[in-house]
């Protein structure tokens, strides 16, 4: 049995790698509201270096969503990359770590004072993980394409 058929027919293969994709997904998206929450106002005494001693886990939760979203799209390759909905949650993907990146580069580590540009730039980062999250739920029912045999 190929992996692919594993994670997709077994018991265990589907609902753990999606588990998993979740948990990640969680921790990853949690960390990234905790800085935007923060810029925005919220908790203002919370020095906000401090949450970037949360990152290491904000890794490892990204390296989970990587590995878990990949077994995922191995499980149903046609289903996903015939899809344009799995293009633009990796799109938005992308964009959410730039403005987490401009985001932290700037109000993190540079400690500027927290303007009306980088609460625009959280609210947007807010707006973007969102729309990842709603994306993802979308792969599950926007699919023409279920298995490659559907191509015949």
């Amino acid at each position: 049995m190929s992996f692919s058929v594993w994670v997709r027919e077994s018991v265990a293969g589907f609902p753990v790698t999606i588990s998993f994709h979740a948990l990640g997904m969680a921790f990853l998206v949690g960390i990234h509201f905790a800085l935007d929450l923060r810029v925005l106002g919220l908790a203002p005494k919370l020095p906000v270096h401090l949450i970037t001693k949360f990152y290491p886990l904000m890794w490892v939760s990204f390296v989970v969503a990587l590995i878990s979203g990949l077994m995922l799209l191995l499980a149903y390759p046609a289903k996903g990359l015939t899809n344009f909905v799995f293009y633009l949650k990796m799109i938005l993907i992308a964009s959410a770590f730039i403005v987490g990146k401009i985001l932290t580069k700037k109000v993190v580590q540079q400690d500027a004072e927290i303007t009306t540009k980088y609460k625009i730039l959280a609210l947007l980062s807010i707006g973007l993980w969102v729309s990842i999250i709603v994306a993802g739920r979308f792969l599950a029912y926007t699919y023409t394409i279920l298995l490659t045999t559907d191509f015949y």
